[in-house]
Formats: C-alpha cells, sequence, structure tokens
C-alpha cells in the first residue's frame, strides 16, 4: 500500500514534468515524507528516496521549482540529505554499489538545484548545507582520501559524489557568506589543503600522460579540478600561509608535467581537459587575492617563467589553425585567462615583456569576432603595452573603440554585469597611456563614464570607484577637465560621495575625492606660494602601496639618520588630497618612487603633477627591477638622475639617495641667502626711474629700467629673479619667446625659477609680465607684428 502511494506521486511528477505547480509538488513532498516515516527498514528507505530522485530528474532543474523556498526547507529534502548523503558517507565501508549509486544521485540533485541559488533562497541553503553533521561527514570522507585514496579508485561513485558536494559548497560560499559560515566550513579548506598534499595528489600529477588528449578518471577530476577550483577566492578568513604548502609541493609537479606536453597537441584538448587546466593553473598562479600575491611571485618565479613561456609557445602552436574549428575559441580562451593570471606578478610581467611576438599574437585574437575572446585579450594587453607599444600602432583608437562598444552593449544588462566589470578594469590599465585617455575623449567616454558614476544602480566599487578612477586619469586633459567642470549635476554628486562614510566605501569616497580636488582646488593650491623657510619636512615620499615594503625600508632609513620624512603609512584615511597637498607643500624635496604600480596609479600621478606644477624638488628612485618611466612619467622626471635600489645593494643606493638630498639641501640653503641678499639690495636700492620716464622703446633700456619696471609690477620676488642682470634688448627676446611658445616657456622659467632661487613661479606672475611689457615694445617687432591682440589674451587653462 505505501509502494502504491510513492508509484503514484511518482508518475504524477513525471507526467506533469516541468508543468507540474509548486503546490502540486508540496502535497507529493507531504506523502513521500509520510511514507518514509512509517518505514524501519534502511535499503527500503533508500530504495524510496532513489525512486523519488528520479521522478524529480522530471522537473527541468532550470525551471527553479524545486529551489523553492517552501520546497527546499521542506522536511523530505532535510531527509533525503540525511539518508541520501549524511549516512551514506559514514557508512561508506559498509555500504554496496547500490547505496553508492544513491549517494551519487542525491549529490547530482543537489549539485544541479544549488546552481539556482538567489536572494529568495540563499538561507534556506545556507540551512539545509551549512549543517555541521554533513560538514563533519564531507570532512571524514576527505581525510580517508588523504591516506587511503590509492585503495578508493575504483569506487567512481565516492569521488563524483565528494566532487559534487564540494560543488554546492562552492555555489554557497560564492553568495556573500558571514564570518560564522566561513568559520563553520573552515575544516573542508584545510582539509582539501591536506589532500593535495599527500603522497596520493603528487602521484595524480606524475601518472598523467604527456599530452592534452587524455581523458581524466574521476579521481584526477577530483584532484585536479574540481579541488583547485573549490579554493580560488576562498572566504576572507582564507591565509596564504597555508595556500603556500600546496605550492611548495604540486608546483613543481605539474610544471614538469605540462611543459613536458607537446604544445601540437593542446589543438586536441577536450573542453573538459581544458577546463581542468583552467582551474588548476589558477589556483597554482593565483591563489590569493592580489595585495599579497607577491609572496607567491618571489617565492616561485622559476615555475611561473617556465610556465608562462609555454603557454606563450602553445598559444603560437595553436593560433596556426582556423578560429572557425571545432573548440578552437574555447581552447584560446583558456589560455589567454592564464596568461593574464601571469600579468598579476609584476616580475613574470615584466619577463612577459620579454617574450617575442606575445603582444602581436594578442593583437591577432583581438580581431576575432568572438566578445570572450577580444576581451581577455585586451585585458592582457592592458597590462603588458607600454607607451612604445601605443605608439607603434598602426590604429591606438581601435582599443577604445572595442572597450566603448562592449561597455556600451553591456551597460546596465544584469546579465553581462561581470563584463561589463571587467571591461572597466581593463580600461583602467591601458588609461595610464596618454595616446588612449586622447582616444577616449574623441569617443565620448566621458559621459558614459559619468553615467556609471551617477547612477545608482551600479555596484558602488566594481563600477562607480572604477569610472572615477578613469575620469580621475582623463581629468589632466584639459578638454576632459572642462566637461566635467561644465556639468554641475555630476560636480554635486561627487560631492555627496567625498562625504561618504561607510567603512566599506572609503576607496570610493578617496576616489571622488581626488577627482573633486584636480576640478575645485588644485588651479588655486598649485599657486599657492610657500614660504621656502618654513618646511616642515625635509622629505615627503610619495609611492605605490603595492611598493611599500622597499619604500618602508627607505623610510625607516631616513628616519634613523635624522631626517623629518612624511610618509603615508595608512593610505590617508579623511582627507586624502588635501593631506597629500599639504605634504607636499611642506617637504624640501619629494622622492618619487618609480615603478609599474606607481605609472599606473591615478594617485600617485596626482601626488607626482602637483609636485611637478609646483616646482618641488624632485628626486626619482627606481623600486621596480628593469623598470623604465615612460609617458607623464618619464616627462616629470625628465632630465633628472635615477637612484636605482634595484641595480645595487639597499645600502648603496641609499648612500646615494642621503648624497643627493644632502646636496638639494645645502642648494636650497645657498638660494635662500643669495635671494635674500638680493631681495636686501633691491628694497635698499633708490630707483631713479618711475613708469612715466621709463623710455617708451624698450629696446632703450638699461639694465636699471629693467630692474625698476619690474619692481614697479610688483615681479621683484619672481621675474626679477631670473631678469636682474639684462637690458632692454634681451628683455624684449625673452618676451618674444614667450609669444612663440606660451606654456613652454612659462613651464621653462617656472623650472629656472624654482632650480636657482627655490621660489615659485605664480601664473599671474607670468601674465602679468606679458601684459604689462606690451606697452613698451616697438611695434616693428618681428614676432610681435605676427601676434594679434587675441592670441596676448592668455588664460590659466592654456597654460596648464
Amino acid at each position: 500500500m505505501l509502494h502504491l502511494k510513492v508509484d503514484e506521486q511518482c508518475m504524477l511528477i513525471k507526467n506533469f514534468g516541468p508543468n507540474i505547480s509548486i503546490e502540486q509538488l508540496k502535497q507529493s513532498f507531504d506523502i513521500f515524507l509520510s511514507v518514509l516515516e512509517q518505514i524501519d527498514s534502511r535499503n527500503i528507505q533508500n530504495n524510496i528516496i532513489d525512486q523519488i530522485i528520479c521522478s524529480l530528474a522530471n522537473t527541468p532543474y532550470r525551471n527553479k521549482k524545486l529551489t523553492n523556498f517552501q520546497l527546499i526547507t521542506h522536511e523530505l529534502v532535510i531527509l533525503i540529505r540525511n539518508k541520501g548523503i549524511i549516512d551514506l558517507l559514514y557508512q561508506r565501508k559498509t555500504t554496496d554499489e547500490g547505496t553508492q549509486e544513491l549517494l551519487l544521485n542525491t549529490s547530482t540533485l543537489f549539485v544541479h538545484l544549488s546552481s539556482n541559488i538567489d536572494d529568495t533562497n540563499r538561507s534556506a541553503f545556507k540551512d539545509l548545507f551549512f549543517h555541521k553533521s554533513l560538514i563533519d561527514a564531507l570532512v571524514h570522507c576527505l581525510k580517508e582520501l588523504t591516506t587511503y585514496g590509492r585503495h578508493l579508485e575504483k569506487n567512481a561513485p565516492l569521488f563524483r559524489s565528494i566532487g559534487f558536494l564540494l560543488v554546492i559548497f562552492k555555489h554557497c560560499h560564492d553568495n556573500h557568506l558571514n564570518k560564522k559560515d566561513c568559520d563553520l566550513i573552515m575544516p573542508i579548506f584545510f582539509t582539501i589543503i591536506q589532500c593535495l598534499c599527500s603522497s596520493y595528489a603528487i602521484d595524480i600529477i606524475r601518472n598523467l600522460e604527456f599530452n592534452f588528449i587524455q581523458i581524466l578518471n574521476d579521481d584526477q577530476t577530483l584532484f585536479l579540478n574540481t579541488m583547485p577550483w573549490y579554493l580560488q577566492w576562498y572566504c576572507d578568513s582564507r591565509e596564504g600561509k597555508h595556500l603556500i604548502k600546496v605550492h611548495r609541493i604540486l608546483l613543481t609537479e605539474y610544471t614538469n608535467w605540462i611543459t613536458n606536453c607537446h604544445p601540437d597537441s593542446y589543438y586536441h584538448c577536450s573542453s573538459k581537459f581544458a577546463t581542468m587546466l583552467r582551474h588548476l593553473s589558477y589556483f597554482l598562479v593565483r591563489p590569493i587575492e592580489l595585495d599579497n600575491i607577491n609572496q607567491f611571485s618571489d617565492a616561485f618565479y622559476p615555475q611561473y617563467s617556465q610556465l608562462v613561456s609555454y603557454w606563450s609557445t602553445v598559444l603560437a602552436s595553436t593560433l596556426v589553425h582556423s578560429f572557425e574549428e571545432l573548440n578552437i575559441k574555447f581552447n584560446i580562451r583558456i589560455i589567454i585567462q592564464n596568461l593574464y593570471n601571469f600579468t598579476l606578478h609584476r616580475n613574470i610581467l615584466n619577463f612577459m615583456k620579454t617574450i617575442p611576438n606575445l603582444i602581436s599574437m594578442l593583437f591577432k585574437i583581438a580581431d576575432v569576432e568572438n566578445d570572450d575572446m577580444q576581451l581577455n585579450a585586451y585585458r592582457c594587453l592592458g597590462k603588458l603595452m607600454d607607451e612604445t607599444d601605443i605608439k607603434t600602432m598602426t590604429n591606438p583608437g581601435q582599443i577604445v573603440l572595442v572597450h566603448m562598444e562592449f561597455l556600451t552593449k553591456s551597460i546596465g544588462d544584469p546579465h553581462k554585469a561581470e563584463r561589463f566589470y571587467s571591461l572597466l578594469e581593463s580600461l583602467k590599465n591601458f588609461v595610464q597611456h596618454d595616446q588612449v585617455k586622447t582616444e577616449l575623449i574623441k569617443q565620448h567616454a566621458v559621459s558614459l563614464l559619468i553615467k556609471c558614476v551617477v547612477d545608482i544602480r551600479f555596484d558602488s566599487i566594481k563600477v562607480q570607484q572604477i569610472a572615477l578612477e578613469i575620469l580621475l586619469a582623463l581629468s589632466f586633459d584639459n578638454n576632459a577637465c572642462l566637461v566635467l567642470k561644465q556639468d554641475d549635476h555630476f560636480i554635486d554628486h561627487i560631492r555627496l560621495l567625498t562625504n561618504k562614510t561607510n567603512f566599506n566605501q572609503l576607496c570610493l569616497q578617496r576616489a571622488a575625492e581626488g577627482l573633486l580636488w584636480k576640478l575645485e582646488k588644485e588651479e588655486e593650491a598649485i599657486t599657492k606660494v610657500t614660504k621656502s623657510n618654513s618646511y616642515q619636512y625635509d622629505i615627503m615620499i610619495s609611492y605605490s602601496h603595492k611598493d611599500q615594503k622597499i619604500c618602508r625600508q627607505i623610510h625607516q632609513q631616513l628616519v634613523k639618520d635624522g631626517f623629518r620624512v612624511w610618509f603615508d603609512k595608512d593610505c590617508l584615511r579623511g582627507s586624502t588630497m588635501i593631506g597629500m597637498a599639504n605634504a607636499i607643500e611642506n617637504s624640501e624635496c619629494v622622492l618619487v618612487c618609480m615603478s609599474t604600480y606607481y605609472k599606473q596609479s591615478v594617485y600617485c600621478q596626482s601626488e607626482a603633477h602637483y609636485a611637478f606644477e609646483r616646482g618641488c624638488h624632485l628626486i626619482p628612485i627606481i623600486v621596480e627591477s628593469n623598470y623604465k618611466p615612460d609617458g607623464w612619467l618619464g616627462i616629470i622626471v625628465s632630465g633628472k638622475i635615477y637612484v636605482d635600489f634595484m641595480r645595487m645593494t639597499f645600502q648603496s643606493a641609499y648612500d646615494i639617495l642621503k648624497n643627493e638630498i644632502n646636496e638639494q639641501q645645502q642648494q636650497l640653503e645657498t638660494s635662500q641667502i643669495s635671494n635674500q641678499s638680493l631681495m636686501r639690495s633691491e628694497s635698499t636700492y633708490s630707483f631713479s626711474h618711475t613708469a612715466d620716464d621709463l623710455p617708451t622703446c624698450i629696446i632703450q633700456w638699461t639694465d636699471e629700467h629693467v630692474r625698476s619696471f619690474l619692481h614697479q609690477i610688483r615681479l621683484e620676488n619672481s621675474i626679477l629673479l631670473l631678469c636682474s642682470s639684462i637690458d632692454g634688448q634681451r628683455l624684449l627676446n625673452l618676451y618674444e619667446m614667450c609669444l612663440l611658445n606660451r606654456e613652454t616657456m612659462y613651464q621653462s622659467l617656472k623650472f629656472e625659477l624654482n632650480e636657482k632661487h627655490h621660489v615659485l613661479l605664480p601664473v599671474a606672475d607670468y601674465i602679468c609680465f606679458l601684459d604689462e611689457i606690451q606697452y613698451y615694445v616697438p611695434f616693428n617687432s618681428t614676432n610681435v607684428k605676427s601676434t594679434t591682440s587675441a592670441f596676448l589674451s592668455i588664460t590659466f587653462c592654456n597654460i596648464m
């Protein structure tokens, strides 16, 4: 009688299939539960559970009906979990083949259901799977694999069931786990670490054939695919010191195996085998969040450099085939994803830049009509290309065009959200290059980026912050800066963002403050005069926080030697740009710690640009091996001698740096004495000429006339310091040079005034000089005749 009830409900579910209602399913669940509670025999219970699971297979998992909150929390589902998984994991040694199939079928059902976790059922899935007995049973089974794995190879259902259970937990901890949840499943993490460090895991790799066309068995799939995938980007409580144990054991074995596989065989690689390569490579190359990845970069450089060379060879071998052939696009995408992960290690990125034809191969892939391939190729190119590579492109606008097309297609589409995030990250890498900035402005990227910032639908970190940082980079262009300044709604919005107090949004606040500073406050701050004898610090260290290890060492040594040093240890929580500006204004000199990270950081660019415009004494130091500054950074440090901390011992480099700082201080003291003497002489000097009795033609002026003129227009503290010993003819020559190239001459005069006298040249003084002198310039002057009065209307923006 009880069996008839079960048969009847199973037939009902099969007949209705996807059209069955949630209410009908609930009624069937009630009947199933009632029957199972009346049966004492474990074997009969197992048979009925297996029958129920088979009938539920007729309800498509994508239909999501089975993941309805009422059903997933039903007592029947809990009973199936307990009887079909927990009990069987503990009783594995005493169960027969039929019960192992039940374990597999139950795990298969649940893994499909877990792929449909959303806001409506997230808590229900956590209650179902974050159950201590289930976790303990899984951990118990994993420990047995560590010890007895090679004796269980014939038990394929067990390996597959464990794999499915790990996938379930992976789906769960991809959905916003709290600390309590993470702590509960941490035993799984540590037990997987033990599994991958076991001799069994080593044997699995060593027993692989040297090709990409083999078929993986169940234990290989579990150890080489599922376990590494499970460990990717684990809970925040994960620590690199545990993962590095796995790398020390497996990475060399993996490198030895894969580099002995013939590259040509990758063309025939199945999608399943390529996926395993993707997950295992990802875990071994990019195991933790980026801020701590350097500990792996240094420890495993030999293996990583071997692997990236090998994957480049595989890429070259694969590109000889047509992109239309079976699996070729999928397999190339796996290669590009692997290569991108290597770019996150700075020392490997520098190595990759030396690989012949790698950039040209990536451009070939970027031309393929496939969104995923293009996106991943440009992500790599954004890391690999420097200013020289961009300049040699026949069409640099293509980079921007592809990004803009993809962004426009995917903006606001929830199904393309992850792609949209990746596109913005890729664009952020490219925007450090001046040619790309110019193209972005030409292709009207500013309006799209503004939308990303002001639209509250977008993620504050993944979209709004990245968009703000791209806009900050673009704001160094006068045209883009003007567009942003004229958008009152946008300005009001970022002003609101600067007041964000949520700890999780401090980076967003910093980006907003940086852009607001650039648009509203920098102009005034640059022209603010600082008394050269009132510096609070001897040195300010401008650096990327990703280079903080060497920079902290420099800071500590400087402090030990008695220097007053401004060093941002905590990323300036609060008024970031104001604090940075105050530090620059109150420091005798600024150390510019040059590296790839420094060049890529828009915040570092803001610091360096402000120090440069203020006429600060810049001392460039290199903190990355083989780094050569280019683009905006190359311009700022042009003509200066670098102190390279990577080419010599720390002490040798530091001694050179210390000598440079001491020389700067001596020059400052000398110039201060000279300026004071000059100002005293000017203040006691009795000028015999007024504006009325100066000769009307500048050519007739003596050096005394020049000094009198500059004193009368109150430029004795700026232009006069440069022109105290020249006559009218030479002053006219200087004026004509200014008319030929106003901006270049302003920068030259500002640099000379700062270098010789440690005084900043205000833009207002420069404009005043050009305006006042024109009344004494002869009309037939060669350069002045071709200059209209409109040309003399110099604006601050044009000069800057």
